[in-house]
This record gives C-alpha cells, sequence and structure tokens, in this order.
C-alpha cells in the first residue's frame, strides 16, 4: 500500500490545501474512519500523557472480555478497598458495595471515574497490574508503537504515555470492533446515587453527528480528547492533545472534523473477497483465477472527485497454476484526471493446484499458439 501515500502527497500538491488553521493543541491527528488514512496532523507521534483517553483502552479491553463472557454487563461485583480510596474523578463507592458492570462502564466512560474503573479491572484480573499488562499488550498488537500504560485510569504517572496517532488508531479498532456498544460512547449523562454526572465531551451537545469518544484532563496532560463523527456515509477520527482549555479543546476538534469531511470522500470501491478481476487461468484445475483484495478496499479522493477516478488492472501473462490464495497476481493502477493516485496489489482469493497431465498437455498446446 505504499504507493497510495505518494498518490495522497500529489492530491495535497495539486489542490493546495492547508491544513487546518488556527490550531492550539500541543499534538492532533485526524483520520478517516473506513480505510485508517491520515488527513493531517501535528506532532502526531510524540509521546504526552493521555489523561482519561487512557479509559479507552480499558473499555477495549473490557469490552473483549464481555465478548468472551469473561464479564457480563448484568454482573453483580464487588468494589474492593482500594478503589473507595483512588485518586482522581471518583461516583464514590464504598468498599464492599455491589455494582453491576453496566453501571460501572458507564461511570468510566461518562464521569471519568478512578472508583469504578478499579473496580473493573479488579474484576476482571483480580489486580490492576494484571490488567494494565493486558492493556499494553493490546496497544502492541494494534501498532501503538509510542504508547505505555502504567495505570488504568490516566492518572499522571512516570512513563504512561500515549500519542495522538496511536490514540487515533485505538479510537478506530473500538469503532470497528465495537460497533454494538456505541452507546457508552455517546451517552450525555449519567445518574448514580441521586446525582447526576455530565460528559464533559462538549461535541456531543454541539453537534448532533458526533458519536463519541472520550475527553480527559490532568494538569500534566493538558486538555485531551478522542472524537469521532458520522455524516452520511462519511466518518472520521480526530485527537487533539495538551489543549490548554476545555473550549480550546472542543474548539480544535471540532476544526479536525470539518476538514476532515469537507475536503476528503473515503469511497468503498471494493468489498472484501469480491472479484475485481477473473482472469485466464492455464495448466490449473480450474480455468480462471479471481483477483481481489482480502480487506475491503477504501479509496481517498479529494471531496466529490470520486466519479472521476479510472481504475486499470495489470496482470503478468500468461497466468500459471498452481497459485495459492493471498498470492500477489496483478496491480490495480487508480488515476484522478490522468494522474496517478497508486498502484496496489491485487491477489487471488483461492488456491488453484495443478491439473492433471491432459490438461496440462492441453493448456501447453494453446500456449503455443496463443
Amino acid at each position: 500500500m505504499k504507493l497510495f501515500f505518494l498518490g495522497l502527497a500529489w492530491l495535497f500538491t495539486a489542490v493546495a490545501w492547508a491544513a487546518p488553521t488556527g490550531m492550539t493543541a500541543r499534538a492532533w491527528v485526524v483520520i478517516d474512519q473506513a480505510s485508517g488514512r491520515e488527513l493531517a496532523a501535528y506532532q502526531a507521534d510524540l509521546p504526552l500523557a493521555p489523561a482519561s483517553l487512557t479509559h479507552l483502552m480499558t473499555a477495549y479491553v473490557l469490552l473483549g472480555d464481555i465478548r468472551k463472557h469473561k464479564l457480563s454487563l448484568g454482573e453483580m461485583v464487588s468494589v474492593p478497598q482500594a478503589a473507595e480510596q483512588a485518586d482522581g474523578a471518583r461516583v464514590f463507592l464504598k468498599a464492599g458495595e455491589r455494582i453491576s458492570v453496566d453501571t460501572l462502564l458507564q461511570a468510566m466512560l461518562v464521569q471519568s471515574a478512578s472508583d469504578a474503573t478499579l473496580t473493573l479491572v479488579t474484576a476482571a484480573d483480580g489486580s490492576e497490574a494484571t490488567f494494565v499488562k493486558r492493556m499494553n499488550h493490546e496497544a502492541q498488537r494494534l501498532g501503538m508503537t509510542k504508547t505505555r500504560f502504567v495505570n488504568a485510569s490516566g492518572l499522571t504517572e512516570p512513563g504512561h504515555a500515549s500519542s495522538a496517532r496511536d490514540l487515533a488508531i485505538l479510537g478506530r479498532a473500538l469503532l470497528r470492533d465495537f460497533p454494538d456498544r456505541r452507546a457508552f460512547f455517546t451517552q450525555q449523562e449519567f445518574v448514580f446515587k441521586g446525582i447526576t454526572y455530565y460528559n464533559a465531551n462538549r461535541l456531543l451537545w454541539r453537534d448532533s453527528t458526533v458519536n463519541g469518544l472520550k475527553v480527559g484532563h490532568t494538569t500534566e496532560a493538558g486538555f485531551c480528547a478522542t472524537v469521532s463523527a458520522q455524516r452520511g456515509d462519511q466518518q472520521r477520527v480526530a485527537v487533539v492533545l495538551g489543549a490548554r482549555s476545555d473550549a480550546l479543546r472542543t474548539q480544535d476538534a471540532l476544526k479536525l472534523l470539518n476538514y476532515g469531511f469537507e475536503n476528503f470522500d473515503s469511497v468503498l470501491l471494493y468489498r472484501a473477497r469480491q472479484p475485481v478481476k477473473v482472469a485466464e487461468l492455464y495448466r490449473g484445475v480450474r480455468p480462471s483465477l479471481e483477483l481481489g483484495f482480502e480487506q475491503d478496499f477504501h479509496l481517498l479522493v479529494p471531496h466529490g472527485s470520486a466519479g472521476r477516478v479510472k481504475a486499470q488492472v495489470i496482470t503478468q501473462q500468461p497466468m500459471l497454476a498452481p497459485v495459492h490464495k493471498g498470492q500477489r497476481m496483478g496491480t490495480l493502477r487508480l488515476t484522478l484526471d490522468g494522474q496517478p493516485l497508486g498502484d496496489f496489489a491485487l491477489l487471488a482469493l483461492q488456491d488453484v493446484s495443478v491439473s492433471g497431465i491432459w490438461r496440462r498437455g492441453w493448456d501447453s498446446l494453446r500456449l503455443m499458439f496463443k
């Protein structure tokens, strides 16, 4: 996929767009949810304190446990003594109380409650330290190369850091892997023991297209946000780290979202395992081979230009068996208004073994005359 970025560089040059202006945060990035492509960024790999954005990974691991039936939303879990004494935002849990996993998740994601977080991770793994090891394992698996978690709540500790790019990867993974749990990230308020707690993500009130994900703040981290929005069939994820105030955090996040929606379209060109081309195959047990992509193929183009994209399929001839599924067998070359967008590998969508001697002989004759 390397050549895609060369094509994207041409797009920026040809259209002469400026990056979002007036940004104030220390680091930021906006990506397309469908493809994961980066649309604009500043210091996106700078390791910074993530504050309560840490809860996104805590939630990712916990939602995985729920999917695997290690926990259930209706399960009642006991509040440990350490949770009653937890630092940071709280919902004032008492040691020994039994609270549902569902309620605790709401407290963690709406209020950033450290006492709820510690109760959840203790229920999952017996200790915060053991749970944090799983958080770091998941971060590594997702490709979050600048991230190291020291706790599950985002409290300030030496070495606890992430980056704007890593948090965008995490936000995208949450939306992709747990689409049935999005309500946890869009919840505007949460009532517990007669007290109403309000989500600090102002964009949940200001922009009806915003559907998550989390904001946070500590003295060291400043004001941070990972925000997602859906407009029509387009979805973007923006991350802002180190803003100087809540208002500036909100302003920067909205600028990034608007920039991403107004300047780009993410177009689904081909579904996973959908044949892009059926090519003639020689000396195989079948006479043809389907070429395509193993994952949905999304193309990022300037807004409104998708209809002008042209595709050309290039294959090396003759195509001979045996062929293994996933083997590169061709190239999809894309252009926009005659300018290259990139070359993309077309893969064999099935295994094809070598045919018997009679079929091989017949195909050899065909090739001689061809």
